[in-house]
């Protein structure tokens, strides 16, 4: 479960920076609706390999059609975040309500951690919020739109873990599908501005849209093992991928205290790991 998590976390780190460079040129939303269509092909045809097969109910396409509202939401914002701020503020602020809101429905549900899974969750929080350094220089509107991408992703992940272990990815595909819908309605509202695309722009939506496709589709298998609370919180560390990669390759600075939060999110690991 925490090897497939880590993937999911890679995946939606990089996927976010490259969709949050995407989003610098085009409207967020088209960003969003070509990102989660080339994330819906990857379920798509996961659903008809033998490792997506599976027996849904009307219990899990349910979920699956409340996961799919909380990606469009949590992709739109997240992408516009990153373009009219900057990933190392806004990420770790979504990181932070993403994990929030699984664990807690873990909590309501009955879904008791061990002694160092609950140590490891509680310092989950605070690990990602140093890795935006601690809250400074985070302006009102980056903390505002990034914890609504958070909400976004959290709806998603906490409704992804509520389907059945043998409902394969149908829930999943299900999801994308939702998401796309939603999208497409959304740009429609955007008016022309949001139809002008370049071949840049489409091509690193498209990169972050597989980059999420992947990482979506680790994170259902990974909840399928574990607790959804517990896969969401190693997942949710994917603001520290983001950032590490806004340093390597736009270099954007690490503060001290982002360090701090780097190196706190390895003992999380290694707590909700053991």
């Amino acid at each position: 479960m925490i090897g497939l998590s880590l993937v999911a976390a890679l995946g939606y780190g990089l996927s976010d920076l490259i969709g949050g460079r995407a989003a610098r040129i085009l409207d967020p939303r088209l960003v969003a609706l070509v990102s989660q269509v080339c994330a819906t092909i990857i379920a798509c045809a996961l659903l008809v390999s033998p490792i997506g097969t599976g027996s849904p109910t009307a219990h899990d396409l349910v979920w699956g059609a409340g996961a799919g509202l909380g990606a469009a939401a949590g992709n739109i914002l997240i992408y516009r975040g990153i373009a009219r701020h900057s990933a190392v503020s806004v990420a770790p602020v979504s990181g932070v309500t993403a994990v929030a809101i699984p664990v807690l429905v873990d909590l309501v549900t009955g879904v008791v951690p061990t002694v160092l899974q609950a140590v490891g969750l509680a310092l989950a929080l605070p690990a990602i919020w140093l890795v935006s350094g601690g809250g400074r220089g985070i302006s009102r509107a980056a903390l505002l739109i990034g914890s609504g991408a958070g909400a976004g992703f959290g709806m998603q992940f906490t409704c992804l873990g509520q389907t059945s272990p043998n409902a394969g990815l149908a829930p999943l595909a299900l999801a994308q599908t939702v998401s796309v819908i939603t999208l497409i309605a959304a740009v429609g509202f955007a008016g022309a501005a949001a139809r002008r695309a370049t071949v840049r722009g489409i091509r690193d939506a498209a990169a972050a849209g597989l980059l999420a496709g992947v990482a979506t589709v680790a994170f259902q298998f990974a909840v399928r093992l574990g607790a959804a609370g517990i896969a969401a919180a190693v997942t949710s560390m994917y603001p520290a991928v983001t950032v590490l990669a806004a340093a390597g390759f736009e270099r954007q600075s690490i503060t001290p205290r982002a360090g701090v939060g780097l190196g706190l999110c390895v003992v999380v690991l290694v707590l909700i790991a053991a």
